[in-house]
C-alpha cells in the first residue's frame, strides 16, 4: 500500500500513516493492547489543545476523522509520547519573567501550534529525534530576548540546520533549548538533560541520542529534580511495563552468575526460545543471567555522564533486579505463547531464519555492519566503521513485543561469548519510521574560500602533537589563556569548585593528556577523528587538504567576540546582528570516531597571538 502524505507533513498525519498500519496488523480476536498511562485523558487542557489541533488540521488534509483521543492513546508511538510528554511538560513548568519581575506566562505559552514530534527514529541523525517542531506565536522571539530565564547563546553551527537562533534555559541542566529559524517564527524544541563534559562527553557515540531521551539512563530524576509533576509511566525492562523501580539494593550474595547458558551450545533459536523461558516463565533469573554476555553492560554504561565512571561490577544484579521486576510485572505465565509475539524489524540488510517459534519471536541474521550500529560496546568503542565488512553468521538478532504491547519492540543482538550465543546488546521501542521531519527552513548559500595554509598547519601540529605524538605540553602551547575558562563551562556538574578555584590551565593541560591516552595509538588523524562541517549560513568554510579529519571556517568577527568563555559565565548573551565582517577569528569542527552512533561535536576558535595561531574558546555541540 503507498500512503501519499501532503509536501509539509503534519505529526498527525505522520500518526495517520501509523493508523493505517495498526489496522493492516490487528490484534488478534479478543485480545486489546493494554493501556499503562502516558493518556490523552492524563494532560491538561492547554496540551490535550495542542493535539486537537494537530487531529483536526490532518482530518482537514485527508477527510478522516479521527477522535483525538483515539489518536494519541492507540497510535501513536512511545517514544514519541514521551517527547511530547516530557517536553510540554517541562514548558508548563518554565516561568518566564522579565528584568523587572513582571510575569511573561510560561514557556508553553510561546508555542501557537506543534507541526511534527520526533521520537525515536532510526537511521537518522540525532538531531532529529527527541524533539518537537512547532509553529510559535509572533512575539515569541521578543520574549525569549527580555526573559531572564532564557539567554541566547552561540548559535547551532553543526546540528538544528534551518534552526540557528539558539536560546538555551538558565540554571544548569536539564534545560529547554529553542532553536529557532531566521524567521523567528519555526522552532524546535528539545530538552538538554546531560551536560557537555570535556573531554568524556567526546567518546559517547549514543550521548547525542540520549541527550534529549527522557527515558535513558537517569534523565526522568534529572526531570523531575527540576520540573515537578512529571510521571514515570513507560518505566520497563525489555518491553515489560513495570509500576515500580526495581529493587536497586541487591549484592552480590554466594552465589554465582553461570559461565554458560543452561541449553548449553545450541542453534540461535533453542537459546532464544530458553532464555525467554527462563526469564518470563520459570522466573529463574540466575539461569536467564547465562544468556547475558559481559558486553551487554555497555548498554547501562552509555546512558552514563561519564562511562568510564560506570561500575561494571554492579551491572549483573543491576540487569538481575530489572529482569525479576519484569518477571513479577507479567505474573505467572505457563507458556511464551500469548505473552511474547514475534515482531518485523524493518531494516534493509536483516534476513529472517526460519524456525519454529517464529509466532513468538523473529530471529535474523545480521551482518557485521548493522551489528557495529547497534551494538552499545561499539558506541564507546573509538574508531572508524569503514573497514567493516557485511558478512553473516556472526551475530543474529531476536525481536518481539510483550504482551501485545506494538510500542515496546524487544530487539536482542546475539554474539558468540566462549561458543555460545549470547546476548551483546538490547534496544526497545524503536519506532522505524522513515518517514523525514518537516522541511527545514532555508538554511543560506554556504560561501567556501581557501583555508589560511598558516591555520591549517597550526591545527593540523595541535591534533598530531596530541592525539598522535602525546606531547601534552606542545599540545597545551596551543590553547591561549582566555581558552582555559572554557574548561568551568564544560565540567561535569560535581566539579563546582573549578570555576572558583581559578586554576584552570593545569586542570585542562590534564583533560587533554586523559584524552590522548584513552584514544591509544593512532597512525593518521582520519583514524580516529572526522571533520564536520558547520551549516551556520554566516560562516565560510574554508578548504584545505585535511578537511576528512577537521574542518576550518570562516568566523564572522561578531562570533569570535561572543565566544569569550569568560563572559559568558558572567552572563553575557549571544549577538543578534551578524554583520559580514572577517578576519578575527576561525573555527575548527570535528567529532571523534566510534564503531557506532554517532559522538558529539568539538568545535573550537582560533586566532593570531603575538603572530601564533592559538586557541582562545571551545566548547562540545550536542543536538
Amino acid at each position: 500500500m503507498t500512503t501519499h502524505l501532503p509536501h509539509r507533513r503534519t505529526w498527525a498525519a505522520l500518526a495517520g500513516l501509523a493508523l493505517v498500519m495498526s489496522f493492516a496488523r490487528s490484534e488478534p480476536a479478543g485480545q486489546t493492547q493494554p493501556q499503562f498511562g502516558g493518556a490523552y485523558a492524563a494532560l491538561d487542557a492547554r496540551r490535550q489543545q495542542l493535539v486537537n489541533d494537530w487531529v483536526s488540521r490532518f482530518g482537514d488534509v485527508t477527510g478522516q476523522k479521527l477522535p483525538p483521543d483515539a489518536l494519541y492513546d492507540d497510535v501513536i508511538s512511545l517514544s514519541t509520547k514521551t517527547t511530547f510528554d516530557a517536553i510540554t511538560h517541562a514548558l508548563t513548568r518554565s516561568l518566564l519573567t522579565d528584568a523587572s519581575g513582571a510575569q511573561l506566562g510560561d514557556a508553553l505559552s510561546l508555542v501557537e501550534r506543534v507541526e511534527a514530534v520526533r521520537g525515536e527514529i532510526s537511521r537518522t541523525s540525532s538531531d532529529h529525534q527527541f524533539r518537537m517542531y512547532t509553529r510559535l506565536k509572533p512575539d515569541a522571539l521578543d520574549l525569549l530576548d527580555r526573559s531572564r530565564e532564557f539567554t541566547r547563546r552561540a548559535d547551532n553551527s553543526i546540528y538544528h540546520k534551518g534552526y540557528p537562533i539558539n536560546y538555551r534555559e538558565q540554571g544548569g541542566t536539564p534545560s529547554i533549548q529553542f532553536s529557532l529559524a531566521s524567521d523567528g517564527r519555526r522552532a524546535d524544541i528539545d530538552v538538554d538533560y546531560r551536560s557537555s563534559m570535556f573531554p568524556a562527553s567526546l567518546f559517547n557515540g549514543h550521548l547525542s541520542a540520549s541527550n534529549s531521551d527522557v527515558r535513558a539512563g537517569s534523565n526522568y530524576d534529572r526531570h523531575v529534580n527540576r520540573w515537578i509533576g512529571f510521571q514515570n509511566w513507560w518505566r520497563g525492562f525489555f518491553g515489560v511495563r513495570l509500576e515500580n523501580q526495581p529493587d536497586a539494593g541487591a549484592k552480590s550474595g554466594s552465589f554465582s552468575l553461570p559461565k554458560a547458558p543452561r541449553a548449553g551450545k545450541k542453534s540461535i533459536d533453542v537459546m532464544v526460545n530458553d532464555f525467554l523461558t527462563a526469564w518470563l516463565i520459570d522466573g529463574d533469573i540466575v539461569a536467564a543471567m547465562g544468556y547475558v554476555s559481559e558486553r551487554s553492560y555497555a548498554c547501562l554504561a552509555q546512558d552514563q555522564e561519564d562511562p568510564t565512571d560506570f561500575d561494571r561490577g554492579m551491572a549483573p544484579f543491576q540487569i538481575m533486579n530489572s529482569l525479576k521486576a519484569a518477571h513479577d510485572a507479567v505474573g505467572r505465565r505457563t507458556s511464551l505463547e500469548g505473552l511474547t509475539l514475534g515482531t518485523r524489524y524493518a531494516k534493509p540488510g536483516l534476513k529472517a531464519v526460519q524456525q519454529p517459534h517464529h509466532a513468538q519471536f523473529v530471529i535474523y541474521a545480521v551482518p557485521d555492519t548493522i551489528a557495529a550500529e547497534f551494538d552499545c560496546q561499539s558506541r564507546l568503542t573509538l574508531g572508524g566503521s569503514s573497514k567493516i565488512e557485511p558478512a553473516y553468521g556472526n551475530y543474529y538478532g531476536s525481536t518481539f513485543v510483550i504482551n501485545g504491547r506494538k510500542d515496546q519492540t524487544v530487539a536482542l543482538l546475539w554474539a558468540r561469548d566462549d561458543g555460545y550465543w549470547k546476548i551483546a546488546s538490547w534496544h526497545t521501542g524503536s519506532d522505524e519510521d522513515d518517514t523525514p521531519a518537516p522541511d527545514a527552513p532555508p538554511a543560506g548559500n554556504i560561501v567556501r574560500i581557501k583555508a589560511d595554509d598558516g591555520l591549517v598547519q597550526a591545527s593540523r601540529n595541535f591534533l598530531e602533537s596530541w592525539l598522535m605524538r602525546k606531547d601534552y605540553d606542545a599540545a597545551f602551547q596551543y590553547l591561549a589563556p582566555e581558552s582555559y575558562a572554557c574548561y568551568a563551562l564544560n565540567r561535569s556538574p560535581d566539579q563546582s569548585s573549578v570555576a572558583a578555584s581559578g586554576n584552570m590551565g593545569p586542570r585542562l593541560r590534564a583533560a587533554l593528556e586523559e584524552a590522548g591516552a584513552r584514544v591509544g595509538k593512532v597512525r593518521a588523524l582520519d583514524q580516529v577523528i572526522s571533520g564536520v562541517q558547520p551549516t551556520h549560513p554566516a560562516v565560510r568554510i574554508m578548504d584545505h587538504p585535511y578537511a576528512s579529519a577537521f574542518s576550518l571556517t570562516s568566523l564572522p568577527n561578531a562570533i569570535t567576540d561572543a565566544a569569550d568563555c569568560a563572559a559568558m559565565a558572567h552572563g553575557a548573551k549571544f549577538p543578534n546582528d551578524l554583520p559580514a565582517e572577517f578576519g578575527k577569528g576561525y573555527g575548527m569542527t570535528l567529532r571523534f570516531r566510534t564503531k557506532g552512533g554517532e559522538a558529539p561535536v568539538l568545535r573550537t576558535v582560533w586566532s593570531k597571538k603575538d603572530n601564533a595561531w592559538r586557541i582562545i574558546a571551545y566548547d562540545i555541540e550536542v543536538p
